[in-house]
């Protein structure tokens, strides 16, 4: 039933930490150049399809601009570490309200939580040129089963994660984190349920469906 229940995070994500400083979480040493699995579609989060309604082209599905190769080597790093660093430095972290309904994410505030800093970093990479399909807002679950919003980066030879909780870009796997959901590489409109996540959801549907009615 857990697996069930973390299914419906995404309908509203409390973004702890939002009043957190960068490197407030600890890395832990996982290897490099591994990329996040993916399973089926998963319910987006409510603020995300309230992001969409109120900033249109970010959610659009450009099948020519992710044909583009993103960049790669030394200058993609450094394009990362750059973003990552200095939207956490412009936003000033803040706490806003937990209601779902009333919460929504804004591109380049003043202040503002997780959300915030993970849709600027997307908005930021986007008009340096990378693909859409590249970049994928993510919901995690931090220490203690608290809702969370951090950006993934597709490389060429692995996942990296931007997050307003660490100053350092790193792999997906060196977070800590829990993983619940992505946006789909193949339409920035959707998402889909990731790793043991969503490992455990299919898995779960496949043996409702084999249970004799």
């Amino acid at each position: 039933m857990s697996w069930i229940f973390k299914s419906f995070l995404a309908a509203g994500i409390a973004c702890a930490g939002a009043a957190a400083k960068a490197d407030t979480i600890i890395d832990n040493p996982r290897a490099a150049g591994s990329f996040i699995s993916e399973y089926d579609n998963a319910l987006a989060p409510l603020q995300f399809v309230k992001f969409c309604m109120n900033y249109g082209t970010e959610c659009e599905h450009d099948t020519v601009a992710d044909q583009q190769i993103p960049p790669s080597g030394e200058r993609a790093s450094a394009m990362l570490r750059e973003v990552n660093h200095s939207v956490n430095d412009a936003i000033t972290p803040i706490q806003k309200p937990t209601n779902p309904l009333l919460r929504h994410w804004t591109l380049s505030p003043a202040a503002g939580d997780c959300n915030d800093y993970a849709v600027t970093k997307r908005h930021r990479l986007i008009e340096m040129g990378w693909p859409k399909s590249a970049l994928r807002l993510a919901v995690v679950l931090i220490a203690g089963g608290q809702g969370h919003l951090v950006l993934v980066v597709r490389m060429s030879d692995g996942d990296v994660v931007l997050d307003n909780l660490s100053s350092s870009v790193r792999p997906w796997n060196a977070a800590g984190y829990q993983w619940i959901s992505m946006q789909s590489g193949s339409d920035p409109r959707f998402w889909v349920a990731v790793s043991e996540h969503g490992e455990h959801l299919r898995a779960s549907r496949l043996s409702s469906l084999r249970t004799p009615s």
